[in-house]
Formats: structure tokens, C-alpha cells, sequence
């Protein structure tokens, strides 16, 4: 703690416990008689908290109870206004439907239309006959059709999208029609592509239904005047489909999520062809008791109402604004009235204030020596992290060195082999020169060039290897990584009778890492796997010595997974086998890092890492990397 550091009640400003004692002590000191009576009187007598609460208290209530009353009231009214608003849309929908609805049974009843469905009339007849009595009603389309659900005669005959010739047989109203009911459907029509109502009748000859009579209807007008009228108004179907509506964003939304079944029965009916039917967004399926619902960031008082004779329903949503703002206006008022009390509240904790001011800041002074300390831990946290940073560096480079000397003999036989054939081929050119054959010289020149380009080959691995990391993070290509440690351990896999397989993979896998440290993993894999096998006699047929590296990605991640024939794994070392200086080789054989180490990087560079047993025999590394995005090829 600095020399400086004074205590909280003796810093300037702040007044000593003594003082604020002596302070306090003023409210009990003796008054005039005239603080005995009224408000100066429960001043004197009950304790400021007491006051506090109780004004609080108060306040709180009076404003709760107005609101709720208010609110309650306000709801009753928006419930008897939507009531009679529901009846007065029912009676609108339900003028427009049925003054179409004769259409069809008097159609039916025609000798001419009955005629033309059986093929024993005129089509022309059938139609001018349908044109006319559909240009005096004003419905959108009349039409019949005969048993087969084929069209014969329309309407709209003589337009480009007329009715005749097509087959309506999917419909629902053709089916309820004739078997023998009044057909009742909406849906967007497959012809003209405009929604509408369709009403149907059966057409019966001798007792027998030879054919359907239809009317669409089209409702455009009465939704224009619903949307004219300001009002939150629609009706949906018995899917739950909004058909009508106030709100043309509404439409051919859904109130509740569609089944499966319920969806494949709107397409195979080819109800709303285009349309995705997605639910609307509400908060629950309108039908709670209390009549409140949100739909998106709205809130509606609702009240909805079966149409007879259908399976429609129609609703009618009030916005909660007005509820809103009655609640607002009389919550200022109370607020407003109970001022007077919180005032009083107020004036007699300002000491409290004061004094809790007080603890606020003894509280600062305490939380700043504490992120003070705070921040020297951070800082030397980071400092021993950078410290053990660079200790991994300094292993991860030991561990190199290790591998390169414990490669020296396969190394060294690899640049004796080189170095004994330019040998050879020296005495070889000397010969030559000495019997005058200098033009021979060229073939053995070339063989000399040849191996000391082999021999650079395999010093520049090793110098590639030996280097030290960087520590900088960049995208690392995992095959690239592979091949070089394939390249630089060859000589060993080759020496020790181990054969390398590798799976075929067509994309590139672009990790965030970085190329030494990832080559180290794979290296210390292979040399433990090389380790594992040591045990396997070359001469046996039926035992081989094998590793198997087969890479995998998906959209985010790539997988190694590098395999061995050797023994496996023990069970009661799986759980230990990334444990520093945890080794089940030999004393002098190893120290128990490799491993650890490797762990390490994989989780520096986001990924993970796992062993496990094989099926078929031999242990299995399984590495995990993010790939970097948009890398995959």
C-alpha cells in the first residue's frame, strides 16, 4: 500500500464518524411546540426508512390500483366496440357472398346448360347464355363442367384466359358438388392467377349429377373497403390461412404453422399455388382467454367469430395503442398527485443520500486498489504465458533436433549412397582422360550433377526442418505440411521396413496456423508411430509395418487421422497419454513431451486433439483444425 494512502473518513470533503454522528444527532434535538402536531409530529416520531417505505408504498399502490383499473376499463369498452364491429363485417362478407350464391342452383336448373353438359346441346348457346347472365350479376366467372371435370362452356368464353377446356377435377368444390353438396372454396385460381370464392352446384338429369355449375367470386372490393376503413380485419380459412384481409402483408399468412398433411393437401388442390404460407408472427395461436395477442412488435386485443355455413373465421384485432395510452395518461396523473409524498420521501433521505455517497466512495477507493492489483496480475500472467511460449518454442525446436538425430543414420545412408557413385564415376572420368576417351565424359558429368542434386535435396529438408518458428500465424496448406514431413522421414519409414499410405483427397485444406509447429505434430505422430511398431518382426508375412494418414473436411473443419498396425494403446494409458513427461518408453528414450507438446499447439491453434484404439488393431490419432473461411477448395 503507498506511504500516502489516507483513510476514507479522513480525505478532504468527507466528514469524520464523529461529525456525522454529531450531525445526525440535530433531528432529535427539542423544537416548538408547533412541530407536535400534524406532519412535524410522524416526522418526529417515525424513522426516516419508516417514512420511505410507507411513502413508497402508497405511491406504488395508488398508481398500480389506477392503472389497472383504467386498463381494465378501457379493455371493456375495446371488447364491446369489437363485438359489434365483428357483427358488422360478418353482415358485409356475408351480403357479398350471398348475393352470388343463387347463381349456381339456377344455372343448374337451365335445359340449355344441362343439355350442353350431357353433349346433346350447343356450346355457343351455353356460352352467350352464361356471358349474359354473368355480365347482369357481376360476378368475375360462371362456368360448367361436365362429369370428367372438364369445362364446356364459360363466361369468359371469348378471353384470353377463359375457363373453357380446362379441368377443374382437383378442385374441392367440384368433388363436394357432385357428390351431391354445395361446393364452398377459396383459392387462388390456377387460370387467371387472381384469388377468389368459388360457389358451386351439381347438375342433375333424371335424379342422376351429370355436370357442375360454378361462380367465382372476386372479394378485391370488399378488402379495399376493409383497408379504407383503418381497422385490423381478416378472415382465414379452416387451415388457417388469412384469405382476406386489412393488411395486405397478412395475406396468405397463417396463423399457426401448417402440418405436413395440411400443406399437402392446399398443393394437391392447387389452393394457393406460389404463395409460401408462412406463419405470421405471433406470439401464441389466438384462442387465450384473456384476448391479448402480439404480432411482431404489436400487441392487439382480439375477438374472432365462426361465419356460418362455413369454416371461415373472421377476426377483429384492436391495437393496444389506445390502452397504452389511457394507462400513460393516468399513471402521470397519479404520478403527479403522489408527488408530493415521494418529495417528502426524498427530502428525508437526503441524508441517507449523503451518507451512502460516503460508502460510495470508501467502495471506489476499495475497488480501485483491487483493479490496481488486478492489473499487475493480469500483466505478470501474460509475461509468464509469453514465458511459457516461448518454453514450447524452445521444446518444439528440441524436439526437432531430437528427430534429426535420431535420423542421422538414415540421413547419413541416404548421402553415403550419392557420395560412393560420384566416387565412382570420378575414377571412371579419370580413366577416360587418361586413355584419351574425353568425348565419353559427358554421360558420367551428368550422373555426378544428377546425385549432387539429390544430395542438396536432402540437406535442404534438413535445413528446412532445423528452422526456428516464428511464432506469426498464417494460412498453412495441411497437404503441403504433410508432404514435407512425408519427404523428410522417408529415409527412417524406409530404413525400418514401414510402409506410408496415404487416402486419395482432391481439395486443399487451409488452416490458421503455423507451418513449423504443424509439421512438429505430424512428425512427432509418425516417429511415435514408428516407436509403436518397433516390436513387429520384419519377417513375418502376416505383420506389417504400416501408417496411414487420411485426411477429411467438411464446410468449417479438417480431420487427420494418422494410423499404425503396432500393438494399440492400453487402456489405463489412453487417459494419461498427453500428460507432460508421461512415457511408457524405455529410461533414455524419450522424456515425456512429445506428446504433451503436440496437444499444446493443436490447442493454440483452435483445434483438438484424441487417440484412440482401432477396430482392426493399432492406434489412431485424430487431429482437428478450423479451416480458415472460404479456403476450402
Amino acid at each position: 500500500m503507498p506511504h500516502n494512502y489516507r483513510a476514507p473518513d479522513q480525505e478532504a470533503g468527507v466528514p469524520s464518524p464523529d461529525r456525522a454522528i454529531k450531525t445526525s444527532g440535530r433531528i432529535n434535538e427539542p423544537h416548538s411546540n408547533a412541530r407536535e402536531a400534524g406532519l412535524f409530529y410522524w416526522l418526529s416520531t417515525y424513522s426516516r426508512a419508516s417514512l420511505s417505505f410507507a411513502g413508497i408504498v402508497i405511491a406504488g399502490l395508488v398508481v398500480w390500483l389506477a392503472v389497472n383499473s383504467t386498463e381494465n376499463l378501457a379493455i371493456s369498452q375495446l371488447q364491446q366496440t369489437a363485438q359489434a364491429r365483428l357483427a358488422l363485417y360478418e353482415s358485409t362478407l356475408r351480403a357479398a357472398v350471398d348475393r352470388y350464391r343463387y347463381l349456381p342452383y339456377v344455372v343448374a336448373r337451365n335445359h340449355e346448360i344441362v343439355d350442353v353438359v350431357t353433349g346433346n346441346g350447343t356450346v355457343d348457346i351455353a356460352n352467350q347464355y352464361l356471358q349474359k347472365v354473368n355480365q347482369r350479376s357481376g360476378a368475375a366467372a360462371l362456368y360448367v363442367i361436365d362429369r370428367s371435370g372438364n369445362t364446356v362452356a364459360a363466361s369468359n368464353w371469348n378471353t384470353p384466359d377463359s375457363f373453357v377446356g380446362q379441368n377443374y377435377s382437383f378442385r374441392p368444390y367440384f368433388t363436394e358438388a357432385f357428390a351431391g353438396q354445395e361446393g364452398f372454396f377459396y383459392g387462388i385460381g390456377v387460370t387467371t392467377g387472381r384469388s377468389g370464392l368459388f360457389i358451386s352446384h351439381p347438375i342433375a338429369k333424371s335424379g342422376e349429377i351429370v355436370g357442375v355449375v360454378a361462380v367465382k367470386l372476386e372479394l378485391d372490393e370488399l378488402e379495399r373497403n376493409w383497408q379504407d376503413g383503418g381497422e385490423t380485419v381478416f378472415v382465414s380459412d379452416a387451415d388457417g390461412v388469412i384469405m382476406l384481409t386489412s393488411r395486405g402483408d397478412w395475406k396468405y399468412r397463417t396463423i399457426r404453422p401448417l402440418t405436413d398433411q395440411e400443406r399437402e393437401r392446399i398443393l394437391r388442390n392447387r389452393q394457393y399455388s406460389g404463395q409460401e404460407l408462412l406463419p405470421l408472427n405471433m406470439d401464441e395461436n389466438p384462442s387465450g382467454e384473456d384476448g391479448l395477442l402480439e404480432i411482431g412488435n404489436e400487441r392487439f386485443l382480439f375477438d374472432v367469430k365462426p361465419i356460418s355455413g362455413s369454416e371461415w373465421n373472421l377476426f377483429y384485432l384492436t391495437p393496444m395503442d389506445y390502452v397504452s395510452e389511457r394507462r400513460t395518461s393516468v399513471m402521470l396523473i397519479t404520478l403527479i398527485g403522489s408527488g408530493l409524498i415521494i418529495l417528502i420521501v426524498l427530502f428525508l433521505r437526503e441524508r441517507e443520500l449523503k451518507l451512502a455517497s460516503q460508502r460510495k466512495s470508501m467502495e471506489f477507493a476499495r475497488i480501485q486498489a483491487l483493479n490496481t492489483r488486478l492489473e499487475q496480475e493480469i500483466t505478470e500472467r501474460r509475461k509468464t504465458e509469453a514465458e511459457l511460449r516461448g518454453t514450447q518454442d524452445e521444446l518444439v525446436q528440441a524436439g526437432k533436433l531430437a528427430a534429426l538425430g535420431q535420423m542421422s543414420a538414415a540421413i547419413a545412408h541416404e548421402i553415403n549412397q550419392p557420395i560412393a557413385a560420384i566416387r565412382t564415376f570420378c575414377a571412371s572420368a579419370k580413366l577416360m582422360l587418361e586413355r584419351g576417351k574425353s568425348e565419353n565424359l559427358g554421360p558420367n558429368i551428368e550422373q555426378i550433377s544428377a546425385l549432387t542434386e539429390r544430395m542438396g535435396s536432402i540437406t535442404g529438408q534438413l535445413k528446412t526442418f532445423s528452422r526456428k518458428s516464428t511464432g506469426v500465424l498464417e494460412p498453412v496448406n495441411i497437404r503441403a505440411a504433410l508432404d514435407n514431413v512425408i519427404q523428410l522421414l522417408s529415409s527412417q519409414l524406409h530404413n525400418e521396413g514401414c510402409v506410408l499410405e496415404q487416402s486419395d483427397f482432391a481439395g486443399d485444406l487451409i488452416v490458421h496456423a503455423d507451418l513449423v509447429r504443424i509439421e512438429q505434430v505430424f512428425v512427432n505422430i509418425i516417429r511415435n508411430a514408428l516407436d509403436a511398431m518397433a516390436s513387429i518382426d520384419d519377417k513375418d508375412p502376416k505383420a506389417k509395418k504400416r501408417i496411414i494418414i487420411d485426411l477429411s473436411g467438411t464446410r468449417d473443419q479438417a480431420t487427420i487421422r494418422i494410423s499404425d498396425t503396432g500393438p494399440g494403446i492400453g487402456e489405463e494409458t489412453l487417459g494419461l497419454l498427453f500428460d507432460p513427461f508421461f512415457t511408457t518408453k524405455d529410461p533414455g528414450q524419450g522424456v515425456g513431451l512429445g506428446l504433451s507438446v503436440t496437444y499444446g499447439i493443436v490447442r493454440d491453434f483452435g483445434g483438438s486433439i484424441r487417440a484412440y484404439n482401432r477396430a482392426g488393431g493399432g492406434a489412431c490419432f485424430e487431429i482437428q483444425l478450423p479451416l480458415m473461411r472460404g479456403t476450402q477448395k
